[in-house]
């Protein structure tokens, strides 16, 4: 297993890791958003450090979730990205936390297939030695939470391992800091409440950012069977300036009537299931 910090020209492989092979072309629009937020964020000093295998290209490997697929499929030009972890200076994220000289980890992510071989521990500790000279390190994380209903992402558990220490609750999202120098501990930016209006309309609020395309197809998908309902006033908000995210304190979730529904990016079928109870 080889990790390297990716160039400006090597985008791909911070995108293929996020979306399941038989879904891309499905995802191809929110995966070239994908691209183009990253390289924006490369001016922000974001860091995209991902981890390669060299395995056969004609080798079928399994897949959970999706069954037997072709290491090819899994490859740009003959590589393949097998996990990435994804952190910038804690100044410059879309993730509602504010502090100073921390460097602030988007996410993590291992593909299923390399689940639980030592790929999320290698990323991790690389990441803490390439950033020992900042004051810390900081995740917003989760706590007993099944994203999707099916695996756990961002666990508290795993951050725990290496250190860090929850600072700051809200809902399940835990954010955690890792002191390495005297820095003050990050903070949530809180996401205030909507006005309390009685309306004919259920107004919905849905936060994406194109750092996943994962986000960008359920609003598109959310606007294209309820945009036009009679029962709904739908409202898709991106979230990819931070100056949108200090002021509503959410990056990715939905929001009814003014009240949180989702602190976190949601599944299509989570968000259509929340909207047909209505």
């Amino acid at each position: 297993m080889e990790i390297r910090e990716l160039k400006a020209d090597e985008l791909d492989y911070a995108v293929l890791p996020c979306v399941d092979s038989g879904f891309r072309k499905t995802l191809k629009q929110g995966m070239d958003l994908r691209k183009k937020f990253l390289k924006k964020m490369k001016r922000q000093g974001i860091v995209l450090l991902v981890a390669f295998e060299n395995l056969g290209m004609e080798k079928r490997i399994d897949y959970p979730g999706v069954g037997q697929v072709k290491v090819k499929d899994l490859s740009k030009n003959g590589k393949v990205p097998i996990g990435l972890i994804e952190y910038v200076p804690i100044e410059k994220t879309i993730f509602p936390v504010t502090g100073k000289d921390i460097a602030f980890v988007h996410c993590i992510w291992v593909i299923p297939p390399f689940w639980r071989k030592g790929v999320a521990r290698a990323l991790m500790e690389n990441f803490l030695t390439r950033t020992s000279h900042l004051s810390g390190g900081a995740v917003i994380a989760y706590e007993k939470e099944s994203w999707w209903g099916f695996f756990d992402y961002m666990p508290k558990w795993f951050f725990s391992k290496f250190g860090f220490k929850e600072v700051e609750k809200k809902g399940k999202a835990v954010l955690m800091f890792r002191n390495s120098g005297r820095a003050q501990p990050p903070e949530f930016i809180s996401s205030q409440p909507g006005p309390d209006i009685q309306q004919k309309k259920t107004k919905v609020d849905y936060f994406w950012s194109t750092q996943c395309p994962y986000s960008w197809w359920v609003g598109k998908l959310l606007d294209k069977k309820f945009g036009k309902s009679s029962k709904f006033e739908l409202k898709l908000i991106n979230t990819d300036k931070r100056k949108i995210v200090q002021k509503i304190g959410l990056t990715f979730g939905m929001k009814m009537n003014g009240k949180t529904i989702f602190d976190r990016m949601p599944s299509w079928d989570e968000v259509n299931q929340s909207l047909k109870s209505i």
